[in-house]
């Protein structure tokens, strides 16, 4: 072999190296047409979660893809267009059924306990651990230990919204009445709707009530009762803090006797009080009609009161997503799933594409700030030290499956008592076995 061939093999022999090593240390590749993407299956709902009609969900969930997709420029993310969230549930339990479950899906509350119980979620404890970038201190707490159960974390939370006790503060002020505190109790939330409620008016009637649609599930909350067992077979009905919640709830229906008009509602201004959930607060922010319809008295929103055995405690609604357990990219899902739930940037974007607030304290305080001014007869500033306060003391319930339908069992127990003048104590233990029936056979 003569020098020049030694030369030759020497240099196509250092070219060679030199084409691995870039190929090795660079993305330059992954545009070669014959380069396939690796890809990443997501399971999500196209319409709102919390029942608006706006439109954007996709928009929400997009944005994730786009910034995803341009950090793992080797990875292409698809999810299933179109499916409603009613049938939601439908459609990812007949992908696990035939083995083509999303990689990263969505779980509503109502399916959490299935899921998890049929294998479908990967434990994520081990991920956590090693993740030095991952901080669950940046999250509510409330809306990140609804990711957990038996000890096990299985999801991370997406967006939640709390239920708040929304106050006609001008009904207040004209009846001379301090607005509370965010530590008050059932006897300040009786005190004050036994003063405000009235007839202004001299015809007769009620036309200025203390409070409207509070229900039995805001009381539970307040007092601390866990309705139901783990599994959701039985029922604690006759529990003492259920008797204390309904003694409460029939003080007030007396209130309310002689209220007979139409008219009486928070938006028309005769109400002091109003539960609603953050989400519906958000919606009528964000519509100049609804939203005009309150510019005739100032309002706000305060803790829920706190019954004698309980907190000032909220119900929290949530959305969370998880990793499907028999996943071939766990690390990729692992991926997604924080920029999902932990990028600001992203949950700023369910301040503009949806109803709820972000999981992220700081995203959710900063974003309120800048929408707050929107709203006629608010305050200049919004009432984050409430909205905090209420998301340390918020409830989130694992729900088993039939949850909703046991729910309506106990609502139609509860007003069966309200409407009885039978003994309250002996009605509970009548319904109590109504209710439990109920729930053998939606377990059977």
């Amino acid at each position: 072999m003569t020098e020049r061939d030694n030369k030759k093999i020497k240099y196509w022999l250092s070219l060679f190296i030199l084409i691995i090593v870039i190929f090795l240390t660079t993305d330059w590749w992954r545009s070669i047409p014959f380069h396939q993407k690796n890809v990443l299956t997501v399971g999500v709902f196209s319409d709102s979660y919390w029942n608006q009609q706006n439109g954007n969900q996709h928009k929400f969930i997009d944005s994730v893809i786009e910034k995803y997709e341009e950090q793992n420029p080797n990875i292409k993310v698809v999810y299933e267009k179109g499916i409603l969230k009613d049938d939601y549930s439908e459609w990812l339990a007949e992908q696990i059924i035939q083995g083509t479950a999303p990689d990263v899906f969505i779980v509503i509350p109502e399916d959490f306990n299935m899921l998890r119980d049929i294998g479908a979620l990967k434990n994520l404890d081990s991920m956590i651990q090693k993740d030095e970038d991952f901080d669950a201190g940046a999250f509510y707490e409330a809306a990140y230990s609804a990711g957990e159960a038996d000890g096990v974390r299985y999801s991370l939370p997406v967006e939640c919204a709390p239920d708040l006790m929304f106050v006609n503060r001008t009904i207040l002020q004209n009846e001379g009445i301090e607005l509370p505190s965010s530590k008050w109790t059932w006897d300040d939330f009786y005190d004050i709707c036994k003063k405000v409620t009235k007839d202004t008016d001299g015809n007769g009637t009620i036309d200025q009530v203390g409070v409207a649609d509070y229900s039995w599930e805001e009381a539970f909350a307040s007092n601390n009762v866990t309705l139901f067992n783990k599994e959701g077979t039985e029922s604690n009905f006759t529990d003492e803090k259920v008797y204390n919640a309904l003694m409460f709830l029939d003080q007030l229906d007396v209130l309310y006797s002689g209220s007979g008009s139409a008219d009486i509602s928070f938006e028309h201004g005769n109400v002091a009080f109003w539960p609603m959930n953050f989400s519906s607060y958000r919606t009528y922010l964000n519509n100049p009609v609804h939203a005009s319809r309150y510019a005739d008295f100032d309002w706000d929103y305060l803790t829920m009161p706190a019954g004698p055995d309980g907190d000032n405690a909220s119900i929290l609604d949530l959305i969370s997503v998880a990793m499907y357990s028999e996943t071939p990219m766990q690390n990729e899902a692992w991926e997604f799933m924080k920029l999902l739930t932990c990028d600001e940037d992203i949950q700023a974007g369910i301040f503009e594409f949806s109803e709820g607030i972000s999981v992220c304290r700081d995203v959710t305080e900063a974003e309120l700030v800048k929408e707050n001014e929107m709203l006629p007869g608010m305050d200049e500033s919004p009432n984050i030290e409430t909205l905090e306060y209420t998301m340390q003391n918020a409830i989130f319930t694992h729900r088993f499956s039939g949850f909703n339908e046991a729910v309506n069992a106990v609502d139609t127990g509860v007003s069966e008592i309200l409407k009885s003048d039978a003994n309250i104590r002996m009605e509970q233990v009548i319904q109590a076995r109504s209710i439990n029936n109920f729930l053998k056979t939606i377990h059977n």
